[in-house]
């Protein structure tokens, strides 16, 4: 398809009259009973250079902004801004990409632009345009047309007959298709490229990306892109690749932007913008979250929650983390140090509780063991597992008790605690904690119920004490994991505490056992007589003696 000219015509172009690039686009938009011979190789130079080069492509692009009544819209030439730079040096040097972004900073039409044009440069190109919906594709997929129509002539090379989900080109057996995010998304054989757009709300990402291997394996580029938009879960595919890229822990290349990238967006656009977010209208995002989520200052406020709704101090928690450590190396008969985590050992004269909340054991939520010094509040040894059965956290449990000489032990009874108990109970542990005074139901039931004057229940009172020592360092936790779940307890609109959605409670919970149930643990007060004098002596030579 490529026309092909000496190198002597080309010099002859460059050294002849047409010396900058406006001519150059003037002669490119010509109609073309005007042009000369000479007009006709520049336009065929012109096509040669965009193909080989998309830098010089964009200066032929032209986008369709929508009107409103601050601007005037309509066909305007794509502007680059200093962000955009950033993402095409990557597009066009990485295969595995993925990108954070706030709303409406170009990123989509720019992916429109490169794949149109990787499409006309590169012969038999398959590239694939994926979002949350049809209508999200399709719209995708027709910002490529809508440019393609703005090119010069000589850049727009014959289409197929005209489909909302597919552009194709024959000359260079090329094709660009739509696909909204089904569960049977047609991505499941090699492509050129594949775009995921709006990937934070596909709602079968998992399958898709699983299905986009070939594609992967073979070279192909994977370009995820995303707003934070899914009310308060986090716990979506794109947003843990983007972690691990971020993290180093896979071969993403990952870019993020705040809001004001896009020239125009000052302090005093943020605030007019959360300023008319009606409250009422937004269902589970509350003005600040919404603004978190759209139109993001920084990464870190991209991934947290705002501070009116979060249960416990953000900043305690960043604080705390400094305070993590790795477990301690134990060797003893029975102890599977990948399960069971030990960071202080046994000491006389020391006091434990114990707490647990237990899961399913397939993959999700988390089983969780606790022992809490209850005098210094910290968790010196814990489980916290999602593949463990509930039959097998009571047995590693029962073994990691026994090295702290079987301290007093509470477990959620709800669920499938209630299998855990009985698996304790057939262990013969002999110290375990129950509900009642008169020791007829083991365990600690979180339910919560309605009475008369509201909302009651162990649950309640749990994080009633635990968000006040929480927040008031009055707790010590080792495990950086543990400690994250922290982040993640919000207050919901209606008065409850609990984890947001596609998160996990679970360490704070088996925290709040313990510390609820610290005071049922009889403990000695301490007899340390008291030190009346500290001296410290030094050489003959001067030394100063304190007393």
């Amino acid at each position: 398809m490529a026309i092909k000219h000496s190198r002597s015509e080309v010099n002859q172009v460059n050294k002849g009259s047409i010396k900058t690039l406006e001519e150059r686009l003037v002669i490119a938009y010509k109609p073309e009973e005007e042009c000369s011979e000479q007009d006709r190789k520049v336009r065929a130079i012109e096509m040669m250079r965009c193909l080989a080069n998309f830098w010089y492509f964009l200066n032929y692009v032209k986008i369709v902004e929508t009107p409103t009544l601050n601007n005037p819209g309509g066909i305007i030439k794509f502007e680059l801004w200093e962000h955009l730079k950033q993402v095409i040096g990557v597009l066009l040097s990485r295969a595995l990409i993925v990108i954070w972004k706030p709303r409406q900073v170009g990123i989509s039409w720019l992916l429109a632009i490169y794949s149109l044009w990787f499409a006309l440069s590169h012969s038999g190109a398959n590239i694939l345009l994926s979002s949350k919906g049809e209508l999200e594709a399709i719209e995708l997929l027709a910002k490529c047309r809508r440019v393609y129509n703005q090119l010069p002539s000589f850049l727009r090379f014959k289409i197929n007959p005209d489909s909302a989900t597919e552009i194709g080109f024959p000359a260079v057996l090329s094709s660009i298709k739509a696909f909204a995010a089904t569960q049977t998304a047609g991505i499941s054989f090699t492509s050129s490229i594949v775009i995921c757009d709006e990937w934070d709300e596909h709602p079968y990402a998992d399958q898709n990306y699983l299905a986009s291997k070939p594609t992967r394996d073979a070279g192909g580029q994977f370009i995820g892109v995303f707003t934070s938009n899914t009310a308060l879960k986090t716990d979506t595919l794109a947003q843990a690749i983007f972690n691990d890229a971020h993290e180093g822990k896979n071969d993403f290349s990952w870019l993020f932007f705040p809001y004001d990238v896009r020239p125009g967006r000052s302090q005093g656009w943020y605030e007019n913008t959360r300023k008319n977010i009606p409250t009422r209208e937004l269902a589970t995002l509350t003005p600040d979250l919404y603004m978190h989520r759209n139109y993001p200052r920084n990464l870190d406020e991209a991934r947290s929650l705002p501070e009116s709704i979060t249960a416990f101090d953000t900043k305690v928690i960043t604080e705390m983390i400094e305070d993590c450590r790795h477990p301690l190396k134990v060797e003893r008969d029975g102890i599977d140090s990948k399960i069971v985590h030990i960071y202080q050992d046994y000491h006389i004269g020391e006091y434990f509780i114990a707490g647990t909340d237990t899961s399913h054991g397939i993959g999700r939520d988390f089983s969780v063991t606790i022992i809490m010094n209850v005098r210094t509040g910290a968790i010196i040894a814990d489980i916290m597992n999602n593949l463990v059965s509930p039959e097998e956290l009571a047995m590693h449990s029962v073994r990691m008790l026994e090295i702290y000489k079987n301290p007093l032990w509470f477990i959620e009874s709800n669920d499938w605690g209630s299998v855990t108990i009985l698996k304790v109970q057939q262990l013969n542990y002999k110290n375990l904690g129950y509900q009642d005074e008169k020791k007829t139901k083991v365990g600690f039931n979180t339910n919560i119920y309605q009475t008369k004057v509201g909302l009651k229940g162990s649950k309640l009172d749990l994080f009633g004490e635990l968000i006040p020592a929480f927040n008031n360092h009055q707790l010590v936790i080792y495990n950086i994991d543990g400690l994250r779940q922290f982040y993640d307890i919000i207050r919901t609109r209606d008065g409850k505490i609990e984890a947001r959605p596609g998160c996990h409670d679970d360490y704070p919970m088996a925290v709040g056992i313990g510390l609820v149930k610290k005071d049922e643990v009889r403990v000695k007060p301490l007899s340390i007589k008291p030190l009346e004098t500290l001296t410290f002596s030094g050489n003959r030579s001067g030394s100063k003696r304190w007393r």
